[in-house]
């Protein structure tokens, strides 16, 4: 007896039981039961919610099914006493079952069998005989009887059958080795009655009756299953039922001639009387056996790349798979969109594992995505290269499946399944034996295959993707122009298939160099073009996924989904913008952008946001401009675009409530922005959306939208603020300022003139001042006041970045001025801090500390938590230059604390190395080091290199005087 070192938690072979920590009990509630069976079968990996909803209820799910989801696992814990949620834990994007195979029967069952194998191969057959027979006690029932029937369900419910049944065999193998064949005989009818079509019971049944002496029942056990196999699937039994029968025969006196008797004689129970079978001669039952498959495709000589996913595959096939079962089938599915290698790789990786299936290898191209091709029909010519007589394979795809079932069982058979569409093309291809394997290449993903082993391809990494060119091209003339190759493979964008076809070009064409072939790629419009050399052509394998996708129901047409997309530029796209862009509401646009991803003509990295592969944006773009109008075209990009620009404005009016608001157009019904309530709601959104924004302002200009391209650039300013974007606060207020120009809309060039010279300042950069005139010249010629304020307490401030502390002095008051006369409070609190700033730099402290503590009381009457910080901490330094160390310590640490509380990384690092420098001298130099080293580390995070650099010579320079 195995004894096994934690205890039993839940059982599935036969009703499903939990153990509640006293007693076994039942699991009542159907889609309790159906969704502790998905956690259990999948037990120690997370299982998405999404998966479990369609695993209950299909298509239809309820409107409220993830919360469902949520009772039902509470429920469950309850139920298993797992109070803590140690055993049953959430984790993203689900849930996942911890548990052990000793914690679940059917792990047991597959340890119990394991070691009962081996031991019968080690000559041991008492021990086999006895860890089987635990094995199968384990089973009080068929597995998962009580759960309701789904796909998956009812795939792993035959499967553990099959072991259940080969576990049986084992054991019956074992006791015929021990001498108890009279004792198994009872046992073996039952078997063949349940299994009437399984020879390899029938031929266990006949050794037993001859090992106990019963010659006559073991001839007329051949005769009964010869019949039954005949009539249901009218082929003769197999070789080794056949030889069985021979060993029988041989036995016998030498020349005696036995009669088996027919079905008259022993009242038969299926079909008309079969003629007696007189004892052949010995040659007449040995069968030709028919040549072993090697049906792989050639391996190509110049593979590259791919190291882990081919020895993974390898490890898959070759049995060293630990997190299945030791019975299950070992089956891998390639996964991957068009020209990524899928075929290849498969062939590649079956050529290396196939010395570990001498019966053979069987290939088959399905065709999925263009032809798809019947299994029925691939069934029959695999019965053919199996040797079975073509007028026999039976007409139904049912019984081809179990014949091809029955003839593959035992073998070491290596089948590689290529370019399948979904799991019901595979399913009646898959051998019931544990002993062959299976490689299947998709560009879907086959859910309902359970147990598979998926291994999703993406693009190759930069080293692989020059390797392979290389390997095409020749190493030499690849290095030679190492600039050039870098492009071309830019352009290829790590495809394997864009890289061959590309170095395919360039080998055949000695005159061309790398660079020539890189300026031909560098069209976007031209590139897919470019990339054909022969039958091998990029945009035809995309063309054949794209032609495959179902035609748009009541909800948004993928097809279109994926056309309209392709003129997004930016990396990524949320469901929101996407349903924005297509001009439908969200519920409807939601499953076209899935259906895209299964297709693998989308990824989709976190839920709900979808990004293409490089080369397909270009040939989504491309049928876009072929298949919508210039007008359609051009009404999704302003759709797109004003969805960002309304959403970033209700961001910003979170993140920085008292700025000047940006003047939004009116939003089209059909485009529904997002809304915020929280600061920290707000700055996520951006956050995940930062490149998104530039990209927006970018498309904006490109494509003529100038009023949205500047007003983009002004609503992003809050963030790029907030977060120290200084690059991308420039880069999308360079193209507003442009498309201001465009439209020769004075307003909006001061704006962005304005915005700019902040960043400019901000960043101790030249122009700063000259930003800042240019746009007071424009609000004054406007007789825009506010503006103008805005613009003279800007100009105050630049000076006082560039250190003319005396000019900054001078504007400064008069842009307090400025401001009082606008009734703008915010303005006039960054004004007065100017003015304080200035001041205290000019040592005159008192004037300072006056300015400052006004500016810090309009910002707290405004509940400004950013600029209060600044008030803060100018408010403390000027204390500091004082020699007033307390009040110092304390402004600048409340200034921390809501840097901290807002998230501001930039303002934590300044409020640092400012409460360093008081720390220090109030004699704390210990912590005035640790302070420092804190805020050398912000200001590097933020890119603040200057900062940083100061920083660093301030520290080694206290460390050095200790």
């Amino acid at each position: 007896m195995i004894e096994p070192s934690v205890p039993e938690r839940f059982r599935i072979l036969g009703p499903m039981e939990v153990w509640t920590g006293r007693d076994w009990t039942g699991v009542s509630a159907p889609k309790w039961r159906a969704l502790l069976a998905s956690l259990l079968l999948r037990r120690g990996e997370p299982v998405p919610v999404d998966e479990l909803i369609d695993g209950l209820w299909g298509a239809s799910p309820p409107a409220r099914a993830s919360n469902l989801i949520s009772v039902y696992v509470l429920r469950l814990r309850r139920l298993m006493a797992d109070h803590s949620g140690a055993v049953l834990i959430t984790r993203s994007p689900g849930y996942q079952l911890v548990a052990g195979d000793e914690e679940v029967d059917v792990g047991r069952f597959g340890l119990l069998a394991a070691a009962g194998r081996a031991a019968l191969a080690a000559n041991d057959p008492r021990s086999a005989s006895r860890l089987l027979g635990q094995a199968l006690g384990l089973w009080r029932g068929r597995a998962l009887v009580d759960v309701p029937a789904s796909p998956v369900v009812t795939a792993e419910a035959a499967r553990l059958e099959e072991l259940r049944v080969e576990a049986l065999e084992a054991r019956v193998e074992a006791d015929l080795a021990c001498g108890h064949a009279a004792a198994v005989v009872p046992e073996l009818r039952r078997a063949v009655d349940d299994h009437p079509l399984r020879e390899g019971m029938w031929a266990l049944l006949m050794r037993a009756l001859r090992d106990a002496g019963r010659q006559a029942e073991a001839l007329e056990a051949y005769a009964q299953a010869r019949e039954l196999i005949a009539e249901e699937l009218g082929v003769d039994p197999g070789v080794a039922l056949k030889q069985v029968l021979t060993d029988i025969l041989s036995a016998d006196a030498a020349g005696a001639a036995t009669t088996l008797p027919g079905p008259a004689a022993r009242g038969g129970r299926r079909g008309a009387g079969t003629a007696p079978l007189a004892a052949p001669a010995m040659p007449a039952l040995r069968v030709v056996p028919p040549p072993v498959p090697a049906q792989l495709p050639a391996d190509i000589p110049d593979f590259t790349g791919r190291a882990g996913q081919v020895a993974e595959i390898e490890g898959m096939l070759a049995g060293t798979r630990p997190e299945a079962g030791p019975g299950a089938l070992p089956v891998v599915l390639l996964m991957g969109s068009g020209g990524l290698g899928k075929t290849t790789l498969a062939v590649h990786a079956a050529h290396q594992v196939a010395g570990l299936y001498p019966d053979g290898q069987l290939y088959a191209r399905l065709l999925g995505v263009t032809q798809q091709v019947n299994p029925a029909e691939v069934l029959a010519r695999f019965l053919r290269d199996l040797g079975m007589d073509p007028a026999r394979i039976p007409v139904s795809a049912e019984e081809r499946a179990g014949q091809f079932r029955t003839r593959l069982a035992g073998k070491r058979m290596l089948l590689v399944l290529d370019d399948a569409r979904d799991a019901a093309q595979v399913q009646p291809l898959l051998p019931g034996s544990a002993s062959c394997g299976v490689l299947i290449t998709s560009r879907g993903r086959l859910p309902e295959l359970a147990g598979t082993r998926v291994i999703d391809l993406d693009v190759l990494p930069p080293p692989e993707a020059r390797a392979l060119f290389g390997r095409v091209v020749g190493e030499e003339r690849a290095v030679a122009e190492p600039a050039a190759t870098e492009q071309v493979l830019a352009a290829c964008a790590g495809l394997p298939l864009a890289i061959r076809i590309a170095g395919s070009r360039l080998a055949a064409r000695g005159g061309w160099s790398v660079q020539y072939l890189a300026g031909r790629l560098a069209d976007e419009r031209r590139r897919l073009d470019e990339l054909r050399a022969g039958n091998l052509a990029v945009r035809a394998s995309f063309e054949v996924s794209f032609t495959s996708l179902p035609a748009g129901g009541p909800q948004a047409d993928p097809a279109r989904a994926f056309r309209m997309l392709g003129l997004w530029t930016g990396t990524s796209i949320t469901l929101p913008a996407a349903a924005a862009l297509l001009g439908e509401p969200v519920a409807d646009t939601a499953e076209a952008p899935e259906i895209l991803v299964d297709g693998h003509l989308l990824d989709a990295p976190a839920p709900d946001r979808y990004r293409f592969h490089d080369l397909l944006r270009v040939f989504a773009a491309d049928r876009a401009r072929a298949a919508e109008s210039d007008a359609d075209r051009r009404d999704a990009i302003t759709r797109l675009l004003a969805w960002y620009l309304h959403t970033i404005e209700a961001a910003a009016t979170i993140i920085s409530p008292q700025n000047t608001r940006v003047p939004l157009p009116p939003c089209d019904a059909r485009v529904v922005p997002l809304s915020f309530f929280t600061l920290e709601d707000a700055l996520a959104w951006c956050d995940s959306e930062r490149v998104g924004l530039v990209s927006a302002v970018s498309l904006a200009a490109a494509n003529g939208l100038h009023e949205l391209a500047w007003k983009l650039s002004a609503a992003s300013i809050s963030f790029f603020i907030r977060r120290s974007h200084w690059v991308d606060w420039i880069a999308t207020h360079q193209r507003g300022l442009a498309s201001a120009r465009a439209l020769g809309d004075g307003a909006a060039e001061a704006w962005m003139l304005n915005n700019l010279g902040v960043a400019y300042g901000q960043q101790r950069l030249a122009g700063a001042v000259e930003y800042f005139e240019q746009a007071l010249a424009l609000y004054h010629g406007l007789g825009d006041v506010r503006g103008e304020s805005r613009a003279a307490t800007n100009v105050a401030n630049a000076y006082f970045d560039l250190r003319e502390y005396g000019k900054a002095l001078a504007t400064a008051r008069r842009a307090v001025t400025a401001q009082r006369q606008a009734g703008k409070r915010y303005g006039e609190g960054i004004a007065l801090g100017v003015l304080g700033c200035a001041c205290r730099e000019l040592g005159r402290f008192d004037e300072a500390i006056a300015s400052l503590t006004e500016a810090l009381a309009i910002f707290r009457s405004l509940g400004d938590r950013g600029t209060e910080a600044d008030s803060l901490g100018d408010l403390g330094e000027a204390y500091l230059g004082m020699g007033k160390l307390e009040a110092a310590i304390e402004c600048l640490a409340e200034s921390l604390r809501i840097r901290e509380e807002i998230g501001d990384g930039h303002g934590q690092a300044r409020s640092l190395e400012r409460l360093a420098l008081a720390q220090r001298r109030a004699g704390q130099t210990a912590v005035a080091v640790g302070m420092l080293s804190q805020a050398l580390v912000l200001f590097e995070t933020v890119a603040d290199h200057a900062a940083a650099g100061a920083a660093a010579t301030m520290l080694a320079q206290w460390q050095a005087d200790g």
